[in-house]
């Protein structure tokens, strides 16, 4: 199943990035955020792959309605992860693929097409970047932290602009890194990723990816989700301080 995910990943990222190079025409869905060619073709792809090796197995896909939605098996996918970065031509996205049974993700890959960086995850066998196993930072003490952080307007809608003050007040440094800050935290380069909105095809791939490189993934309530929108991505170690300066 990882090696179908791999080839996946790999050729709807190929194929992705020759829409990068040519800028696609862009529209807009109902909740406004953006779509382009690339991204339906990307997903169409990885659809077509996952079918013809596992034809029994569920998707759940960002841009194309569901398959087999009852299945045990269910393969979530994000064709590209960063469709406003793409459409900048910042080359921070990537394809997000995550294999769920009975709900909960047993294997992960994340793949950056235009770095050549690729992300694997399976359940109880660590996590992987780029062939060699990932491991988050060692970082306790908050003050020292690096962190990675989503949208502003994301968390001005949730009404935390304040919390957020004193998260920055207490910590190390504060980026905001988009996607790249997977790779840093599994690179243990930052401490703590914090994002105020996202959907299931966002979170699958990373919990397990990070959780499998010994850090910890959460909602902003602390509870292991992949449905909430909010997520916080960490080392472990500083997770229950982040949560608890987010709730204040």
């Amino acid at each position: 199943m990882l090696d179908v995910a791999i080839d996946a990943a790999k050729q709807a990222g190929e194929l992705a990035l020759k829409y990068f190079k040519t800028q696609p025409k862009v529209t807009y869905k109902a909740d406004k955020s953006p779509v382009t060619r690339a991204d339906i073709e990307a997903e169409k792809l990885i659809r077509k792959i996952i079918s013809k090796n596992f034809p029994d197995h569920g998707i759940i896909g960002e841009e194309l309605p569901p398959v087999n939605p009852k299945a045990k098996y269910q393969w979530v996918i994000d064709p590209i992860d960063g469709t406003r970065d793409f459409i900048r031509r910042i080359p921070n996205w990537a394809v997000y693929i995550a294999l769920l049974k009975d709900k909960q993700p047993i294997s992960s890959v994340i793949f950056f097409p235009t770095m050549g960086t690729l992300i694997t995850g399976e359940k109880n066998k660590g996590t992987y970047l780029n062939g060699r196993r990932a491991r988050v930072s060692k970082t306790k003490d908050l003050e020292k932290a690096y962190i990675s952080i989503g949208g502003l307007k994301r968390f001005s809608q949730m009404d935390k602009l304040k919390t957020l003050t004193k998260l920055f007040q207490s910590v190390s440094a504060i980026r905001s890194y988009a996607d790249l800050g997977l790779i840093y935290l599994l690179e243990g380069k930052i401490d703590v990723a914090i994002e105020p909105y996202g959907f299931i095809h966002d979170y699958a791939p990373e919990a397990l990816i990070v959780e499998e490189a010994g850090g910890k993934f959460s909602d902003f309530e602390g509870n292991f989700s992949l449905v909430s929108l909010s997520a916080v991505k960490s080392n472990g170690l500083l997770h229950s301080q982040v949560i608890r300066l987010l709730n204040q």
